[in-house]
């Protein structure tokens, strides 16, 4: 099996993949959560409602959203989640706004159970978000001091450098594509960039990087053994003593995600769905994206 010597078609795939990313990034944007753009969220369980109650031709999200306005004198989004479980999101308000609105509608709603409560100033949110940037910026840049000093070992002509680089560039692929996918959940199904969608990210970085090196660490080990000459057989042949391990680990953790978002509920349903997206990303970058860019590095510094 030559995979590298198919590598044009796979780099054809992933850059037309990241293309499609950033303009769905320019065309969409994200959808911030109240982790970036500061707010108010509310999760709660409402049982027993007897529509006779509430006005006439309302519904119960309807009603909500107007009794809200009322007595919190903010607009509020409400999303159900599940039979009996409502998330509220809306511009930052007090608990004592919150309780206010919970004690006006007791007489229609009796039976409602406050879950959560979180309020998040926009400057607090602003500062999250810088936070968030610097977190991965020094991880990229903690993988690839990393990977240089790990593969410092290789035989030359090849540099140690030239393995974290392409790891990185795979890296870059795999977040551009990722976050590209979640610009057109934010637009179509309303998923918002908030702390858990940076968690995934972060994870995803680890994940990638970590299927990326253990194709990387066969090929090292092939050059200390049988010399750098003929770069490329031995690049081909550590992808293939490699690719079965990288696709069944990925597979069983996929597994794992797949259920979760299936029947995790959906105050983790973008979060998992992310995560799934990234693995499946990452294991196609480490075998199809990163060997291919170590591989062209290789042949461009020789030349």
């Amino acid at each position: 099996m030559n995979i590298l010597g198919t590598r044009k078609i796979w780099l054809t795939v992933s850059g037309l993949l990241v293309l499609a990313s950033i303009v769905a990034m320019i065309t969409y944007g994200f959808k911030p959560g109240i982790d970036f753009a500061g707010g108010s969220l509310l999760e709660m369980r409402i049982e027993n409602v007897e529509q006779a109650k509430l006005p006439a031709d309302t519904s119960l999200e309807a009603y909500i959203i107007q009794s809200f306005k009322a007595s919190a004198g903010q607009d509020v989004i409400v999303q159900r989640e599940g039979e009996n479980q409502f998330l509220l999101r809306t511009k930052a308000i007090t608990n004592e706004q919150k309780n206010i609105w919970l004690s006006s509608v007791n007489d229609v709603l009796p039976q409602v159970t406050e879950l959560r409560f979180e309020s998040v100033s926009p400057t607090i949110g602003a500062e999250v978000v810088r936070k968030a940037a610097v977190a991965v910026i020094l991880a990229v840049l903690a993988i690839l001091l990393y990977l240089a000093y790990a593969f410092r070992r290789v035989p030359r002509p090849t540099s140690s450098w030239q393995f974290g680089m392409a790891a990185i560039a795979a890296l870059a692929h795999d977040v551009t594509i990722l976050l590209g996918a979640y610009a057109v959940l934010g637009h179509f199904l309303g998923a918002e960039a908030d702390s858990m969608f940076i968690t995934a990210l972060l994870t995803l970085l680890g994940f990638s990087v970590h299927d990326t090196i253990v194709t990387f660490d066969r090929l090292r080990e092939n050059l200390l053994r049988r010399g750098g000459a003929d770069f490329e057989r031995k690049m081909n042949d550590s992808i293939i003593e490699t690719v079965t391990r990288s696709i069944n680990t990925s597979f069983t953790v996929a597994l794992v995600l797949g259920a979760m978002v299936l029947m995790g509920g959906g105050s983790i349903f973008f979060f998992t769905l992310a995560l799934l997206i990234g693995i499946v990303v990452g294991t196609y970058s480490s075998i199809f994206v990163a060997s291919p860019l170590l591989l062209w590095w290789h042949n461009l510094s020789n030349k």
